[in-house]
């Protein structure tokens, strides 16, 4: 559970990120709004780019938490956490204008699990290893993460349903294909040794 000063910061940050630019935001800034001594941001938060971190995942990431999501329900938590970030446009936008790295990594951290999971589920006759499980994990995260940034640096035209319905559609079909391929091998196999 958050203190009630580190909800101070965010709420802090998120008003001052809706006006400026991340990079001109200081931590004398983020102190003097949230009502609290520079020691006292210190001891919560190293600089201020962790505080960024807390908020992207305590604001929008937490609804794709690996334990809380599934196939079944992807498309729910993914428009959930969209939504989240939909709302806080200018926010989004001046942080990952300065600092795209910083969002591209903690979703990164959170997709990749989810991935994982997708594979293991997809992959019931155990044919997939561990290394590809990680490789296609990984070129699937940076490739959601891609659009995600275009998504908020290019103003959020799509609205955040249809971003969600199409990472939804990346999820059943990679799953569905995956299935037809696997399928078609053993098919190919059962007839090539005829």
């Amino acid at each position: 559970m958050a203190t009630a000063t580190k909800q101070d910061l965010a709420k802090a940050l998120l008003k001052l990120a809706q006006a400026e630019p991340f990079k001109k935001i200081s931590v004398q800034k983020l102190t003097e709004a949230a009502g609290i001594n520079r020691q006292t941001f210190y001891y919560h938060f190293s600089d201020k780019n962790q505080l960024l971190r807390w908020v992207y995942q305590e604001d929008s990431l937490h609804f794709l938490d690996a334990a809380e999501v599934n196939i079944d329900n992807w498309e729910e938590q993914a428009l959930k956490m969209l939504t989240a970030m939909n709302s806080n446009q200018n926010f989004y936008q001046h942080t990952v204008k300065d600092n795209a790295e910083i969002l591209v990594q903690e979703f990164i951290t959170v997709i990749h699990q989810l991935f994982i999971k997708l594979f293991e589920n997809m992959d019931v006759e155990h044919e997939l290893s561990a290394e590809d499980k990680q490789f296609y994990a990984r070129f699937f995260s940076y490739g959601c993460s891609g659009i995600l940034t275009s998504w908020i640096l290019e103003g959020f035209q799509e609205t955040p349903l249809e971003i969600s319905v199409q990472l939804f559609r990346l999820a059943k079909d990679t799953e569905f294909f995956s299935y037809r391929l696997y399928a078609k091998e053993q098919s190919d196999e059962k007839w090539g040794s005829i």
